[in-house]
């Protein structure tokens, strides 16, 4: 199998969940967390490209505790 080349970049979404999670905007413990991301209309991800936009990332729903 072979590593992804380093010139693929992740989704913006990808990287602003990631770096919410970092910060503790989003919860860290284990439970059912519902999120939401609204990606502003001309975003590429909507034509099957990466998304390049500065996306809405919100916390909808958290259940504490309630892992699968």
């Amino acid at each position: 199998m072979q590593k992804r080349e380093a010139s693929v970049q992740k989704h913006n979404y990808i990287t602003k969940i990631h770096q919410m999670w970092q910060t503790g905007a989003l919860p860290r413990t284990a439970g059912y967390h519902q999120i939401s991301v609204y990606h502003d209309d001309d975003c590429g991800i909507f034509s099957g490209k990466r998304c390049g936009c500065d996306p809405e990332v919100k916390l909808r729903f958290s259940l504490h505790g309630h892992a699968n």
